[in-house]
């Protein structure tokens, strides 16, 4: 009995063998992916237009920005007044005039008084152009014909003065009503006033107000509004530069809306002012 080419196994595995070998998979994709790209596969809606209308930039311009930069204004501008505010008062009633002080060969009482007041002398209040005012009162009697007074300002008397025989200036003070037939003369040495008179009933009040010399906080604040309408001239020409057209033209529009802005956002932080 001869042998048929080998057993039943040996075929299978050949068989297997051969099949294993030609049924494998080949990578037809192998190699770079990009390569297979076309431009028609890039997403279009990436690729944006500089002239789209965009109605979000567009109200940015018209509205937000116009709205802040009026209340910005608005605050700056009324911060620079309380800034400004360098004016100063005081007064003290019912002063004792208890001192003497003999100025013309006459005897005068004398009533020194401290005031929470800048310590100018009236030479750097005169050379640096500053205000300064003084005044006497008396109401004795509740009538309108006791009520007299007497003043002095910076403006009209700062080089006409006495001097007293302890060799101290006097400035003398314009007087009227029930005070204008009597003398009255002050002088300044710091915060303390020393007024000097020859009447002798109860003087009712003496006050003392002027300003000082501007901050420079008001400086920097009074310089800052100038600014703001340069930079939104500049926003403007900024946007239309880059391209967004949309910002630009709301921008512009947002020109007549500022004004209306300003006005009220004034009216509102005046309010917040006053309550301050």
């Amino acid at each position: 009995m001869t042998d048929n080419d080998g057993s039943w196994w040996e075929s299978d595995k050949k068989e297997q063998s051969s099949l294993t070998s030609s049924d494998k998979p080949k990578s037809v994709f192998s190699g770079d992916v990009s390569s297979f790209s076309t431009p028609e596969s890039v997403n279009m809606a990436q690729i944006k237009d500089p002239n789209k209308f965009l109605v979000s930039q567009f109200l940015v311009g018209l509205i937000l920005i116009p709205i802040i930069a009026s209340f910005l204004m608005s605050f700056i501008i009324l911060s620079s007044e309380r800034a400004n505010d360098n004016w100063y008062y005081d007064g003290k009633s019912d002063p004792n005039f208890d001192g003497s002080v003999t100025i013309n060969n006459e005897d005068f009482n004398t009533a020194e008084i401290y005031f929470d007041i800048p310590s100018f002398s009236l030479e750097e209040i005169d050379n640096n152009d500053l205000y300064f005012y003084t005044s006497v009162d008396s109401y004795n009697q509740g009538s309108w014909d006791d009520y007299g007074g007497c003043w002095w300002e910076i403006e009209d008397g700062f080089y006409s003065y006495v001097q007293s025989e302890d060799g101290e200036f006097w400035y003398p003070m314009n007087c009227w009503g029930s005070l204008e037939n009597y003398d009255f003369y002050f002088q300044k040495n710091g915060r303390t006033m020393t007024y000097a008179t020859n009447f002798e009933s109860q003087i009712n009040y003496i006050s003392v107000d002027g300003d000082e010399d501007m901050s420079a906080s008001f400086i920097l604040l009074s310089f800052i509004p100038f600014l703001i309408p340069v930079a939104y001239i500049g926003m403007i020409i900024w946007s239309f530069v880059t391209k967004k057209k949309s910002l630009g033209i709301g921008l512009l529009g947002g020109i007549i809306i500022a004004p209306f802005s300003f006005c009220f956002s004034m009216i509102f932080l005046s309010f917040l002012f006053w309550d301050a």
